[in-house]
Protein backbone atom coordinates (compact mmCIF):
# COMPACT_ATOMS: atom_id res chain seq x y z
CA UNK A 1 0.00 0.00 0.00
CA UNK A 2 1.02 3.44 -0.80
CA UNK A 3 0.45 6.31 1.95
CA UNK A 4 0.32 10.04 0.78
CA UNK A 5 -0.28 12.92 2.52
CA UNK A 6 -1.79 16.44 1.25
CA UNK A 7 -1.62 19.65 2.63
CA UNK A 8 -2.35 23.36 1.40
CA UNK A 9 -4.21 26.18 3.15
CA UNK A 10 -7.94 27.43 3.19
CA UNK A 11 -8.80 28.10 -0.70
CA UNK A 12 -5.97 25.64 -1.67
CA UNK A 13 -8.45 23.84 -3.85
CA UNK A 14 -7.44 20.54 -2.38
CA UNK A 15 -10.86 18.97 -2.36
CA UNK A 16 -10.93 19.44 -6.20
CA UNK A 17 -7.07 17.90 -6.37
CA UNK A 18 -7.77 15.31 -4.17
CA UNK A 19 -10.28 13.70 -6.14
CA UNK A 20 -8.62 13.89 -9.28
CA UNK A 21 -5.75 12.32 -7.84
CA UNK A 22 -7.81 9.51 -6.05
CA UNK A 23 -9.01 8.69 -9.22
CA UNK A 24 -6.10 8.43 -11.45
CA UNK A 25 -3.95 6.98 -8.83
CA UNK A 26 -6.85 4.75 -7.64
CA UNK A 27 -6.32 5.65 -4.18
CA UNK A 28 -9.13 5.89 -1.00
CA UNK A 29 -9.52 10.20 -0.47
CA UNK A 30 -9.47 10.19 3.70
CA UNK A 31 -10.69 13.50 4.61
CA UNK A 32 -11.22 13.32 8.31
CA UNK A 33 -14.52 15.89 8.44
CA UNK A 34 -15.75 13.11 6.05
CA UNK A 35 -14.67 10.52 7.95
CA UNK A 36 -15.99 11.58 11.14
CA UNK A 37 -19.67 12.39 9.90
CA UNK A 38 -19.21 8.59 8.02
CA UNK A 39 -18.51 6.76 11.39
CA UNK A 40 -21.37 8.85 12.77
CA UNK A 41 -24.16 8.46 10.42
CA UNK A 42 -23.07 4.81 10.93
CA UNK A 43 -23.08 4.17 14.31
CA UNK A 44 -20.18 2.80 14.48
CA UNK A 45 -18.46 2.42 18.27
CA UNK A 46 -15.81 5.35 17.30
CA UNK A 47 -18.62 7.65 15.69
CA UNK A 48 -20.45 7.26 19.18
CA UNK A 49 -17.78 7.94 20.83
CA UNK A 50 -17.27 11.30 18.55
CA UNK A 51 -21.41 11.93 18.50
CA UNK A 52 -20.99 12.39 22.56
CA UNK A 53 -17.95 14.13 22.27
CA UNK A 54 -19.08 16.90 19.90
CA UNK A 55 -22.75 17.33 21.68
CA UNK A 56 -20.66 17.88 24.80
CA UNK A 57 -19.19 21.10 23.12
CA UNK A 58 -15.78 18.89 23.03
CA UNK A 59 -12.85 18.55 20.29
CA UNK A 60 -12.93 14.74 19.51
CA UNK A 61 -9.31 13.27 20.42
CA UNK A 62 -6.66 12.29 18.55
CA UNK A 63 -7.14 8.68 19.66
CA UNK A 64 -10.41 9.16 18.14
CA UNK A 65 -9.64 10.35 14.83
CA UNK A 66 -6.42 8.32 14.46
CA UNK A 67 -8.90 5.09 15.26
CA UNK A 68 -11.30 6.00 12.76
CA UNK A 69 -7.82 6.57 9.98
CA UNK A 70 -6.78 2.95 10.99
CA UNK A 71 -10.44 1.53 10.56
CA UNK A 72 -10.12 2.61 7.08
CA UNK A 73 -7.01 1.36 6.56
CA UNK A 74 -8.01 -2.24 7.31
CA UNK A 75 -11.61 -1.88 5.65
CA UNK A 76 -10.60 -0.35 2.43
CA UNK A 77 -8.52 -3.65 0.48
CA UNK A 78 -9.01 -2.82 -3.03
CA UNK A 79 -7.40 0.27 -3.84
CA UNK A 80 -3.24 0.76 -4.38
CA UNK A 81 -3.09 3.24 -1.68
CA UNK A 82 -4.41 6.25 0.60
CA UNK A 83 -4.11 9.57 0.20
CA UNK A 84 -4.82 11.70 3.63
CA UNK A 85 -6.22 15.31 3.58
CA UNK A 86 -6.56 17.02 6.69
CA UNK A 87 -4.39 14.78 8.56
CA UNK A 88 -1.76 15.13 10.17
CA UNK A 89 -2.47 18.45 11.79
CA UNK A 90 0.29 18.34 14.41
CA UNK A 91 3.80 16.80 15.25
CA UNK A 92 1.90 14.60 17.44
CA UNK A 93 -0.29 13.64 14.72
CA UNK A 94 2.39 12.81 12.48
CA UNK A 95 4.04 10.85 14.82
CA UNK A 96 1.29 8.54 16.04
CA UNK A 97 0.54 8.23 12.26
CA UNK A 98 4.25 7.11 11.38
CA UNK A 99 3.67 4.61 14.63
CA UNK A 100 0.55 3.24 12.91
CA UNK A 101 2.06 2.56 9.78
CA UNK A 102 5.16 0.81 11.13
CA UNK A 103 2.99 -1.36 12.78
CA UNK A 104 1.71 -2.42 9.75
CA UNK A 105 5.03 -2.71 8.09
CA UNK A 106 4.15 0.36 5.68
CA UNK A 107 5.64 4.23 5.65
CA UNK A 108 4.34 7.85 4.65
CA UNK A 109 5.71 7.68 0.92
CA UNK A 110 5.15 11.38 0.06
CA UNK A 111 4.21 14.58 1.43
CA UNK A 112 2.40 16.76 -1.62
CA UNK A 113 1.58 20.71 -0.96
CA UNK A 114 -0.84 23.07 -2.76
CA UNK A 115 0.96 26.58 -1.87
CA UNK A 116 -0.87 29.51 -2.00
CA UNK A 117 -0.37 33.31 -0.71
CA UNK A 118 -1.96 34.40 2.16
CA UNK A 119 -3.58 37.26 -0.33
CA UNK A 120 -4.79 34.19 -2.47
CA UNK A 121 -5.78 32.81 0.39
CA UNK A 122 -8.02 36.14 1.59
CA UNK A 123 -9.09 36.73 -2.05
CA UNK A 124 -10.58 32.88 -2.69
CA UNK A 125 -12.27 32.86 0.77
CA UNK A 126 -14.00 35.86 0.02
CA UNK A 127 -14.88 35.10 -3.61
CA UNK A 128 -16.02 31.24 -2.19
CA UNK A 129 -18.71 33.33 0.64
CA UNK A 130 -20.29 35.16 -2.02
CA UNK A 131 -20.73 32.25 -4.07
CA UNK A 132 -21.39 29.29 -1.36
CA UNK A 133 -23.14 32.16 1.38
CA UNK A 134 -20.87 30.38 3.57
CA UNK A 135 -20.51 33.29 6.64
CA UNK A 136 -17.26 31.87 7.99
CA UNK A 137 -15.15 32.64 4.53
CA UNK A 138 -16.69 36.63 4.49
CA UNK A 139 -15.37 37.82 7.99
CA UNK A 140 -11.65 39.40 7.51
CA UNK A 141 -10.74 38.21 11.29
CA UNK A 142 -11.75 34.19 11.05
CA UNK A 143 -9.91 33.94 7.78
CA UNK A 144 -7.21 35.53 9.53
CA UNK A 145 -7.17 33.48 12.22
CA UNK A 146 -7.62 30.54 9.73
CA UNK A 147 -4.45 31.47 7.73
CA UNK A 148 -2.72 31.53 11.50
CA UNK A 149 -3.74 28.50 12.33
CA UNK A 150 -2.68 26.99 9.70
CA UNK A 151 0.99 28.23 9.13
CA UNK A 152 1.05 27.39 12.97
CA UNK A 153 0.04 23.93 12.66
CA UNK A 154 1.43 23.25 9.36
CA UNK A 155 5.16 24.80 8.99
CA UNK A 156 6.36 22.53 12.00
CA UNK A 157 5.60 19.59 9.63
CA UNK A 158 6.13 20.56 6.67
CA UNK A 159 9.98 21.10 8.16
CA UNK A 160 9.32 17.47 9.75
CA UNK A 161 8.82 15.78 5.83
CA UNK A 162 11.11 18.36 4.48
CA UNK A 163 13.82 16.61 7.13
CA UNK A 164 12.21 13.10 5.59
CA UNK A 165 13.07 13.78 2.39
CA UNK A 166 9.20 12.77 1.52
CA UNK A 167 8.10 16.66 1.11
CA UNK A 168 7.18 17.89 -2.86
CA UNK A 169 5.75 21.43 -3.60
CA UNK A 170 3.16 22.29 -6.05
CA UNK A 171 2.44 26.54 -6.68
CA UNK A 172 -1.04 26.56 -6.37
CA UNK A 173 -1.07 29.97 -8.57
CA UNK A 174 0.17 28.55 -11.63
CA UNK A 175 -2.96 28.65 -13.56
CA UNK A 176 -6.13 27.39 -13.48
CA UNK A 177 -7.94 24.01 -11.86
CA UNK A 178 -6.53 22.03 -14.68
CA UNK A 179 -2.98 23.68 -14.78
CA UNK A 180 -2.31 22.83 -10.89
CA UNK A 181 -4.08 19.32 -11.95
CA UNK A 182 -1.08 19.04 -14.32
CA UNK A 183 1.31 19.84 -12.09
CA UNK A 184 0.35 17.82 -9.33
CA UNK A 185 0.37 14.85 -11.97
CA UNK A 186 3.66 15.39 -12.73
CA UNK A 187 5.19 15.62 -9.25
CA UNK A 188 3.05 12.34 -8.82
CA UNK A 189 5.33 10.72 -11.59
CA UNK A 190 8.13 11.49 -9.82
CA UNK A 191 7.63 10.41 -6.75
CA UNK A 192 7.13 6.52 -7.63
CA UNK A 193 7.82 5.40 -10.82
CA UNK A 194 6.46 1.75 -9.97
CA UNK A 195 3.05 2.94 -8.56
CA UNK A 196 0.86 -0.34 -9.07
CA UNK A 197 3.27 -3.00 -10.07
CA UNK A 198 0.84 -5.96 -8.86
CA UNK A 199 -1.41 -9.14 -10.41
CA UNK A 200 -4.99 -8.30 -11.10
CA UNK A 201 -7.99 -10.76 -11.32
CA UNK A 202 -10.65 -8.58 -12.80
CA UNK A 203 -13.89 -10.50 -11.48
CA UNK A 204 -17.31 -10.18 -9.66
CA UNK A 205 -15.55 -9.33 -6.16
CA UNK A 206 -13.29 -6.53 -8.13
CA UNK A 207 -16.05 -5.00 -9.88
CA UNK A 208 -18.28 -4.89 -6.67
CA UNK A 209 -15.66 -2.98 -4.65
CA UNK A 210 -14.74 -0.52 -7.48
CA UNK A 211 -18.64 0.23 -7.46
CA UNK A 212 -18.55 0.81 -3.92
CA UNK A 213 -15.78 3.44 -4.40
CA UNK A 214 -17.89 4.77 -6.97
CA UNK A 215 -20.91 5.37 -4.70
CA UNK A 216 -18.83 6.75 -2.13
CA UNK A 217 -17.21 9.41 -4.79
CA UNK A 218 -19.52 12.72 -4.94
CA UNK A 219 -18.73 12.49 -8.85
CA UNK A 220 -20.85 9.24 -8.76
CA UNK A 221 -17.71 7.38 -10.64
CA UNK A 222 -14.77 5.71 -9.99
CA UNK A 223 -12.01 4.87 -12.41
CA UNK A 224 -9.30 1.51 -11.75
CA UNK A 225 -5.88 1.36 -13.37
CA UNK A 226 -5.02 -1.60 -14.76
CA UNK A 227 -1.11 -0.62 -15.65
CA UNK A 228 1.61 -2.11 -14.35
CA UNK A 229 3.83 1.14 -14.05
CA UNK A 230 3.52 4.75 -14.60
CA UNK A 231 6.17 4.48 -17.16
CA UNK A 232 3.51 2.69 -18.86
CA UNK A 233 2.13 5.33 -21.39
CA UNK A 234 -0.70 3.16 -22.47
CA UNK A 235 -4.21 3.93 -20.42
CA UNK A 236 -5.84 0.32 -19.29
CA UNK A 237 -8.76 0.97 -16.62
CA UNK A 238 -12.27 -0.02 -15.09
CA UNK A 239 -14.46 3.04 -14.89
CA UNK A 240 -17.34 3.05 -12.91
CA UNK A 241 -20.54 5.51 -13.36
CA UNK A 242 -23.35 5.57 -11.82
CA UNK A 243 -26.93 7.36 -12.98
CA UNK A 244 -26.63 10.82 -12.41
CA UNK A 245 -22.82 11.22 -13.18
CA UNK A 246 -22.08 13.90 -15.72
CA UNK A 247 -19.98 13.33 -18.30
CA UNK A 248 -19.48 16.10 -20.83
CA UNK A 249 -19.48 15.71 -24.41
CA UNK A 250 -15.75 15.04 -25.42
CA UNK A 251 -13.02 13.96 -28.13
CA UNK A 252 -9.53 12.63 -28.02
CA UNK A 253 -7.12 13.50 -30.86
CA UNK A 254 -4.22 11.75 -29.63
CA UNK A 255 -5.91 7.93 -29.89
CA UNK A 256 -8.90 5.83 -30.69
CA UNK A 257 -10.83 4.73 -27.47
CA UNK A 258 -11.93 0.95 -26.90
CA UNK A 259 -14.78 0.36 -24.54
CA UNK A 260 -16.32 -2.94 -23.28
CA UNK A 261 -19.14 -3.08 -21.09
CA UNK A 262 -18.73 -5.40 -18.29
CA UNK A 263 -21.84 -5.15 -16.27
CA UNK A 264 -24.90 -2.82 -16.47
CA UNK A 265 -26.60 -0.84 -19.09
CA UNK A 266 -25.36 2.46 -20.73
CA UNK A 267 -25.26 4.41 -24.39
CA UNK A 268 -22.46 5.73 -26.00
CA UNK A 269 -23.94 8.87 -28.24
CA UNK A 270 -21.76 10.08 -30.91
CA UNK A 271 -21.74 14.15 -31.81
CA UNK A 272 -20.71 15.91 -35.31
CA UNK A 273 -18.80 19.58 -34.14
CA UNK A 274 -22.04 21.28 -33.78
CA UNK A 275 -23.56 19.46 -30.66
CA UNK A 276 -25.99 17.65 -32.32
CA UNK A 277 -26.42 13.79 -32.26
CA UNK A 278 -26.00 12.32 -34.76
CA UNK A 279 -25.68 8.14 -33.41
CA UNK A 280 -26.89 5.96 -30.47
CA UNK A 281 -25.57 3.25 -29.60
CA UNK A 282 -27.44 1.37 -26.74
CA UNK A 283 -24.95 -1.30 -24.87
CA UNK A 284 -25.82 -4.05 -22.70
CA UNK A 285 -29.19 -5.65 -21.44
CA UNK A 286 -30.58 -7.60 -24.31
CA UNK A 287 -29.31 -5.30 -26.91
CA UNK A 288 -26.50 -7.70 -27.86
CA UNK A 289 -23.64 -5.19 -27.84
CA UNK A 290 -21.15 -4.71 -25.57
CA UNK A 291 -18.19 -3.13 -26.61
CA UNK A 292 -17.33 -0.20 -28.89
CA UNK A 293 -14.39 1.90 -30.71
CA UNK A 294 -14.53 5.45 -30.63
CA UNK A 295 -12.28 6.71 -33.57
CA UNK A 296 -9.75 9.25 -32.64
CA UNK A 297 -11.42 12.69 -33.02
CA UNK A 298 -14.96 11.68 -32.89
CA UNK A 299 -16.76 14.07 -30.34
CA UNK A 300 -19.40 11.30 -28.15
CA UNK A 301 -20.39 11.17 -24.42
CA UNK A 302 -22.01 8.29 -21.82
CA UNK A 303 -24.93 8.05 -20.70
CA UNK A 304 -26.09 5.69 -18.09
CA UNK A 305 -29.40 4.07 -17.03
CA UNK A 306 -28.60 2.18 -14.22
CA UNK A 307 -25.21 1.00 -14.17
CA UNK A 308 -22.60 0.78 -16.23
CA UNK A 309 -19.12 -0.66 -15.39
CA UNK A 310 -16.34 -0.40 -18.42
CA UNK A 311 -13.01 -1.41 -19.49
CA UNK A 312 -11.63 1.14 -21.42
CA UNK A 313 -8.19 1.61 -23.28
CA UNK A 314 -6.03 4.16 -25.68
CA UNK A 315 -2.74 3.98 -26.65
CA UNK A 316 -1.31 7.26 -25.04
CA UNK A 317 -1.04 8.31 -22.11
CA UNK A 318 -3.68 9.81 -19.49
CA UNK A 319 -4.29 13.96 -19.76
CA UNK A 320 -6.79 16.27 -18.15
CA UNK A 321 -9.62 17.33 -21.11
CA UNK A 322 -8.56 20.60 -22.23
CA UNK A 323 -11.72 23.07 -23.35
CA UNK A 324 -10.63 22.61 -27.36
CA UNK A 325 -11.10 19.06 -26.32
CA UNK A 326 -15.10 19.42 -25.00
CA UNK A 327 -17.97 20.41 -26.47
CA UNK A 328 -20.65 22.62 -25.20
CA UNK A 329 -24.84 21.90 -26.08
Amino acid sequence: MKYYILFGPPGAGKGTQAGAISEKYNLKHISTGELLRAEIAAGSELGKQAKSLIEAGKLVPDSVVEGMIENTFNTEKNVAGFLLDGFPRTLGQANDLDKMLESRGEKVNAVLSIMISDETIKSRLAHRAQIEGRADDANPTTIQNRIDTYHKQTEPLIEFYKNCGKYYEVDGECGDIEDVRKAMFNVFRGMDKKFLDRQVVIDEDLLDKVQRMAQDSPRLRMNYDLRNSEEDQSQRMLNVMLPGTKTTIHKHNLSSETIMLLRGKMDTVFYNENGVEKERIHMGGDTGVFGVNIPKGQWHTFEVEELAIIFMAQDCAWSPLTKEDMLSK
